[in-house]
């Protein structure tokens, strides 16, 4: 699999009842194609254009399919930052998970993400 990036998941972990914040577990991977981003076309406006494809190998990242879940957070890049709140993320480019599918067969074993 041709590889073009690395990608950071915040992984939501429901409440701190303690602090009422959300609990979000950071995990990097590097060596992922990663296709798309954020723009706006004519005919569609933004609604087709903000989507993300991503594929993460499991022969070149230590992957677990429950590090993954619908409205996680996705950045491009490799993010040291551990975040509270969505918003602690405001400078960069985010995306949210809207699709996980684990295609652990064939030659190229993957977990395959889509977001917006």
């Amino acid at each position: 699999m041709i590889t073009n990036s690395s990608i950071t998941v915040y992984h939501q972990n429901g409440l701190d009842v303690s602090t009422h914040l959300e609990k979000w577990t950071r995990y990097n991977y590097s060596n992922v194609w990663f296709f798309g981003g954020k723009s706006a076309t004519l005919d569609k406006g933004y609604d087709n254009a903000n989507s993300v494809q991503v594929r993460i190998p499991y022969k070149d990242n230590d992957l677990s399919i429950g590090n993954f879940s619908i409205g996680d957070i996705v950045v491009q890049g490799t993010l040291e930052t551990n975040i509270n709140t969505q918003q602690d993320l405001s400078s960069y480019q985010i995306y949210n998970i809207t699709s996980i599918n684990d295609n652990n067969f064939g030659n190229n074993p993957h977990i395959h993400i889509g977001g917006r």
